[in-house]
């Protein structure tokens, strides 16, 4: 099973995941963990940064292209995404 794990910096300097997004056996991603952060990714959806000039939004309805752009709408001090894991 594909998936990645987001992580957010806490207040004492530790990384904690936040949400654990997966990719289900219908080819969707299941996002799950903080409910707010999730239902935002939702309905909010992340850019595709491989058509940053179309300005094209995924959703996780978009399954595995979903999933690998999420490191990159993910790459702060604040929140990190990793790559897609097995």
């Amino acid at each position: 099973m594909k998936y990645v794990n987001i992580y957010k910096l806490q207040n004492d300097g530790e990384q904690r995941i936040i949400a654990t997004c997966r990719l289900d056996d219908s080819g969707m991603v299941i996002c799950e963990g903080d409910k707010a952060f999730t239902e935002n990714l939702v309905k909010d959806g992340i850019l595709d940064y491989g058509n940053l000039g179309t300005r094209n939004k995924l959703f996780p309805r978009d399954g595995i292209k979903f999933l690998e752009n999420l490191k990159h709408a993910f790459k702060s001090g604040y929140l990190v995404a990793t790559d897609v894991q097995e």
